[in-house]
């Protein structure tokens, strides 16, 4: 495995195995819309909720389209345009994955605090502060009210955000792999434990430099990446006051420790967040 830019687990041990790509389908969080393959450059990038997915989705179509590419699925695909440019053929799929060592995989990955902190308030504080909530949690909204009122917690009533204490408290009620994509552990929705990555880049430190790398490879310049990157446009913005305590931390740390070691981030950087 390349670890440039990146970090992984301390033994920087990743899956070797080429089985069978059923493997990978069975896994919860397996989904075409969240792979990009290019089976012509041996290419793979599994995206990764709230780590700049949408961004590598929107700067992909439109430099795709700006250099004149073709999507990959014909006109009868029933997908939105975006999907088509993003989405490869079925077969391309069970190759990718039984032959995984012909293949440069490749995801970006995000410190846990950080990450399901972003989930908390782009979902819960922000949307109770719109007009309405995501589409994805209109009806996951309802269910942590009644959970918090099942389990004695505040965020029972609809008269203000759900508290991040209380979203910890479901999270931990649920076990690794069935949890929403968006606080799922980072190893379950990459697939981390079936697909043999050579490259995985910290989104703190490398998203940029990533993107650019990869996306050269299918023909989109560098510089022309790097400058659609600084116009973000989906970005859940810093959260005013302070959220973590030691405890809240502690409990973040305990959910999500596979991620913490096998992706490198320390224990103690949720501070300043």
């Amino acid at each position: 495995m390349t670890n440039d830019r990146s970090a992984t687990s301390p033994s920087g041990s990743v899956p070797t195995s080429t089985g069978s790509a059923w493997a990978v389908f069975r896994q919860p969080h397996f989904s075409p819309y969240k792979c990009y393959l290019r089976r012509d450059l041996g290419l793979g990038v599994l995206l990764n909720p709230k780590v700049g997915s949408t961004a590598f989705r929107r700067v992909l179509v439109e430099g795709l389209t700006n250099a004149g590419a073709s999507p990959q699925l014909g006109r009868l695909w029933p997908v939105s345009r975006t999907r088509r440019y993003t989405t490869a053929p079925i077969p391309d799929y069970f190759h990718a994955f039984s032959h995984q060592a012909d293949y440069d995989f490749r995801c970006f990955v995000r410190n846990p605090y950080a990450r399901v902190l972003s989930a908390w308030n782009d979902k819960l504080v922000k949307g109770f502060n719109s007009p309405s909530y995501p589409r994805s949690m209109r009806k996951l909204v309802p269910q942590l009210r009644r959970f918090a009122a099942d389990q004695g917690l505040p965020g029972a009533d609809d008269n203000a955000p759900f508290p991040f204490a209380s979203f910890l408290s479901y999270i931990e009620s649920q076990p690794e792999g069935r949890r929403n994509q968006h606080w799922d552990t980072q190893r379950s929705v990459l697939l981390a434990d079936h697909v043999a990555y050579r490259h995985v880049y910290h989104m703190e430190t490398a998203f940029v430099s990533g993107m650019a790398d990869t996306l050269a490879l299918v023909g989109i310049p560098p510089d022309w990446t790097t400058a659609q990157l600084a116009r973000p446009t989906n970005a859940s913005g810093k959260i005013a006051t302070p959220v973590y305590t030691d405890a809240l931390a502690e409990r973040v740390h305990a959910l999500y420790a596979v991620d913490f070691e096998r992706f490198g981030f320390e224990r103690d950087s949720w501070q300043g967040l």
